[in-house]
């Protein structure tokens, strides 16, 4: 959004891949593990919880304060705060004050980051909103939620997690039957005695503006259990913020329906659905007109909830080209069209040296293998894929404007995802703010 515009809609994005781990996001940071089979020196990682779980607490810790402390910097805050950005979204785990299994020890300093994170974020004029983006047991089966659930490996070079996948923070998934066998209480309250805790913490800080209780539960989550939750994580928003003034936000489940969210809440001051709307993974579309009239189609539809509506993750990317974007060396969606493979990035290209492993980039292709195609998922011969170049820059800036004005029309927020990316300028909001997208 550039000056003269009179936007409606909040200016947002994601600080993603610093507090949870994503291999898409810090490939860089993955490195090490590529090559690796089970077993073999702690074995491979793809998540915050294989991580810690390979390198244990005192080399998991060593590697992950340097990534605390290089990934996100003053610097990118302030950039940030020059390029229009009111919010950023914070997205944490659930194990941030009371560490278990192989975070202990290896996620330590994540609160003293928060802490920072919120002084910084004052300092520039920047709101925060808190996102609990990882659950235990997982609340999708994606990496993003902490730990790739249902990985089994095939043999010791091969494995397999999207044919399987299931989120289980809610209790154990059966999938014959398509239900849950039971409902987790514990796990259910412990994460209310964590939203608790987070919201005692840094509720009443001036940079808090929101708080979201977890992120992108799935689509085959239990409603009941699901909205007595937000129910019960509201109040503690009420509880513990300012006046009870802190936004409550809350993602969809991948239900945009307004039939369903209407009935969450009787009163919905300062509450905000948060639907997540990528274009990506879309089908068959190939002109910027398609493009334009899906953001059109669904920026309109958030006219029919009770509440206000944020975007709380989109991009500008128009294809899955974005490496390890299924996750590391997997995938469950094939590309389009053809991505494009440039050199990967150095391992120092954000980590110091003494914290950097690179590569063997000679090598043809590294295991181990996912059920994605290795073809399009894999690093080869040191090439990392970025996205197609089936629509020029100029077509984004097309789409980009498309979007922009739809946000404005129908949203309260749009929050890109994500505000820094080592590889693909399209997921990444300085870069595309500086192409003028």
């Amino acid at each position: 959004v550039k000056e003269g515009d009179s936007p409606k809609a909040m200016v947002a994005t994601n600080l993603g891949g610093w507090l949870v781990l994503e291999p898409w996001i810090t490939p860089s940071l993955f490195y090490r593990f590529l090559d690796k089979r089970p077993g073999q020196d702690g074995g491979p990682a793809m998540d915050s919880y294989s991580l810690c779980e390979a390198l244990g607490p005192i080399e998991g810790n060593k590697l992950m304060r340097a990534h605390y402390d290089s990934w996100y910097t003053e610097k990118h805050i302030q950039d940030l705060a020059e390029r229009k950005v009111e919010m950023v979204r914070l997205p944490i785990g659930d194990w941030t004050l009371n560490p278990y299994g192989p975070y202990k020890g290896c996620m330590d300093g994540a609160k003293e980051k928060i802490d920072w994170l919120y002084d910084t974020c004052e300092k520039y004029g920047i709101k925060v909103l808190l996102d609990v983006h990882a659950m235990k047991g997982s609340q999708n089966g994606f990496d993003n939620s902490g730990k790739t659930n249902r990985l089994t490996w095939i043999d010791d070079q091969h494995f397999s997690h999207w044919p399987d996948d299931a989120g289980e923070w809610q209790g154990e998934w059966d999938s014959t039957q398509n239900k849950y066998v039971y409902i987790n209480e514990d796990n259910i309250n412990f994460s209310l005695k964590q939203a608790e805790e987070f919201l005692i913490r840094w509720g009443k800080h001036p940079a808090f503006y929101a708080f979201q209780p977890v992120n992108e539960p799935w689509w085959n989550s239990d409603m009941n259990t699901l909205f007595q939750f937000y129910r019960d994580t509201r109040k503690l928003v009420q509880k513990y913020t300012n006046n009870g003034n802190g936004i409550f936000c809350f993602h969809d489940a991948f239900q945009y329906d307004s039939n369903l969210w209407n009935t969450l809440f009787d009163d919905f001051t300062n509450v905000v659905l948060d639907h997540h709307y990528y274009q990506a993974w879309n089908q068959g579309m190939t002109t910027t007109d398609q493009f334009c009239d899906d953001y059109e189609k669904n920026a309109q539809y958030a006219s029919t909830f009770n509440m206000k509506v944020w975007f709380g993750e989109w991009a500008l990317a128009t294809d899955v080209c974005a490496h390890w974007l299924g996750g590391f060396n997997d995938g469950n969606t094939d590309p389009q069209f053809q991505c494009q493979w440039v050199d990967c990035p150095q391992s120092t290209n954000y980590l110091p040296l003494t914290n950097a492993i690179d590569f063997n980039r000679t090598a043809y292709i590294l295991g181990p293998f996912g059920t994605g195609n290795a073809n399009n998922v894999c690093i080869q011969n040191g090439k990392c894929s970025t996205d197609s170049e089936y629509f020029s820059d100029n077509d984004v800036n097309t789409i980009a404007k498309c979007a922009l004005k739809s946000f404005n029309t129908y949203l309260d927020g749009h929050i890109m995802w994500t505000a820094h990316n080592e590889i693909d300028e399209k997921w990444d909001y300085i870069r595309s703010y500086d192409k003028g997208w």
